[in-house]
């Protein structure tokens, strides 16, 4: 049985306010008296007493601890229903939580209901691959090709998720996506998943983390599974896998999807990946893997520009049953500018609180609640911040953007950083130039045609400056 299933971040249920503040360890108390407890104050006492009551508790050590359900279709439930609470509570204390199932009980109880919903649960449709060592872990319905807005942000990665999707193992294999956080990366991959299912309701598709990936190996490992293991993740069909990121640093891990990899791969099995990093960012990664990733595309997905703002809140908005008006959906637009699940909780808040103030929603109904939020003044960036952020990621000093020096290490990321500047801030050539040790106009607007122009050609160039920019995007 498994280590306890950490599910994505995008389609975990929210854990509850209590969850923000860590529990002060007290004397005495165990890691699990501490869950214990936090579960009490979040949970009526009848269903604290049927998930918590009949779970058998196994104190490995002080930052380790075994939950035995009593059974697999409780422990199916349990995942569902408590894990994500636990998990909450779990990764602020940094302990280590498994949960496994009884294995001296019948994997079947004689209550008829339990039957039913154990049998009912092996038959669900639209599922991963179900295997013993880890109980399914289903796509999200919702998030669709059709569901999803495409725009400049993210049409590259929204095409090609399309071909890997009508045709999987035959293009883009792997399919990389890249992007910061809530921009549509995790929506993409369960698109890909439902689409192929609909196609194929056969197919065996294995969706889940990174981190899910090691924490299942390491299990396996401790647990003499290796075989089972193997056996589960090599012999489907597609592998979605997200935060791949996450396996940096994790040598065995990084050995075992290596193998995982070149399987799959070798059998024409399709695999798309999610990061927040470019293949060639993540540090202490293979360089074997590395190169792996590249073998396919790398598709990259950046922060929407207005424009795409509004039209998504547009879309979100209509699958609320939401009347938003223009000036309403500008206004959010305007202040929610990270990721598209910014604009989602905006959008989200306005609609509940004109809904229980039985309120039409209006600009000044967004003006009291966001002043706090949305209508904070935007950080601008300035020509300082640009050449340090620039410095700092190609391991240069201020001080060399600024001379003479003409070598290709430095002239480079110097022209990347007159372009950013210019981009990004008012700044004239002449006084970008100025910036620059006194440098003419001219070397700045030659600096910029030329980053402009390489973009256009040069993949790493374009990799280097798109990861610069989503840098500077998050000050």
């Amino acid at each position: 049985m498994p280590q306890g299933s950490k599910t994505n971040h995008s389609k975990k249920p929210s854990a509850p306010p209590i969850f923000d503040e860590i529990v002060e360890q007290k004397e005495g108390m165990s890691n699990w008296d501490q869950i214990r407890g936090q579960l009490k104050k979040s949970m009526s006492p009848e269903e604290f007493e049927k998930w918590v009551g009949p779970v058998e508790i196994v104190q490995k050590s002080a930052k380790e601890v075994e939950l035995v359900a009593p059974n697999e279709v409780f422990y199916h439930q349990f995942l569902h229903q408590i894990w994500p609470m636990i998990d909450a509570i779990k990764t602020k204390q940094n302990l280590d939580v498994l949960v496994r199932v009884d294995l001296a009980a019948s994997p079947m109880s004689q209550n008829h209901e339990e039957e039913a919903a154990w049998k009912a649960a092996k038959q669900r449709p639209r599922t991963t691959v179900s295997s013993r060592l880890m109980p399914p872990s289903p796509l999200n319905e919702k998030y669709t090709f059709e569901t999803f807005v495409g725009g400049g942000s993210n049409q590259m990665a929204y095409a090609a998720a399309q071909a890997v999707a009508k045709s999987p193992g035959m293009t883009y294999n792997p399919l990389f996506f890249c992007g910061g956080a809530g921009l549509g990366k995790t929506h993409l991959l369960h698109a890909i998943g439902n689409k192929i299912l609909n196609a194929n309701p056969s197919a065996k598709i294995t969706y889940l983390s990174a981190e899910s990936f090691m924490n299942e190996l390491i299990y396996c490992i401790r647990h003499g599974k290796m075989p089972e293991f193997r056996s589960k993740y090599r012999a489907c069909d597609v592998l979605l896998l997200d935060d791949i990121q996450f396996i940096s640093k994790k040598v065995q891990t990084q050995q075992e999807f290596f193998h995982t990899f070149n399987a799959l791969r070798d059998n024409r099995k399709q695999i798309v990946m999610t990061s927040d990093l470019f293949p060639h960012e993540i540090s202490d990664i293979d360089d074997r893997l590395r190169s792996r990733f590249q073998w396919g595309m790398t598709a990259d997905i950046q922060s929407p520009d207005k424009e795409h703002r509004i039209a998504i809140l547009y879309e979100k908005a209509a699958a609320l049953g939401t009347q938003l008006p223009p000036e309403v959906a500008d206004f959010i637009a305007e202040g929610a500018r990270r990721n598209v699940r910014e604009l989602e909780g905006a959008l989200h808040r306005i609609n509940a609180f004109a809904t229980l103030q039985g309120r039409h929603i209006t600009l000044e109904l967004a003006v009291d609640i966001f002043q706090d939020f949305l209508t904070e003044p935007v950080r601008k960036l300035s020509t300082e911040v640009i050449q340090k952020t620039v410095a700092e990621h190609f391991q240069l000093k201020i001080h060399d953007l600024k001379s003479k020096k003409r070598t290709k290490s430095i002239s480079g990321p110097r022209q990347i950083a007159m372009y950013l500047i210019r981009q990004l801030t008012s700044a004239s050539f002449p006084d970008i130039g100025e910036k620059f040790g006194g440098k003419d106009h001219s070397t700045v607007m030659h600096a910029c045609s030329k980053v402009e122009r390489l973009i256009q050609t040069d993949v790493d160039m374009k990799s280097e400056v798109e990861t610069l920019r989503r840098k500077l995007e998050q000050l």
